[in-house]
């Protein structure tokens, strides 16, 4: 029975990286699945590179900047 919980953790901090990255609003499209292949390669390296590089606030729209005064 313990080998099977020890499989279970395993699987699950495999996994939670994937579910975090899947979950947040910082990347979307194409770049959201760059991020995804390299995090299924590279797990938590990865998961911590994307929080290091990607904006906290996620990328703003087109068109939504504020016009200058004048």
């Amino acid at each position: 029975m313990d080998e099977v919980a020890f499989l279970i953790l395993v699987l699950s901090a495999y996994i939670l990286p994937v579910v975090i990255v899947l979950n947040t609003k910082r990347t979307q499209g194409h770049e959201k699945n760059g991020w995804l292949i390299g995090i299924i390669f590279f797990s938590w390296l990865a998961l911590i590179m994307y929080f290091a590089i990607v904006p906290k606030h996620g990328h703003k729209k087109k068109g939504t900047r504020k016009k200058a005064k004048g």
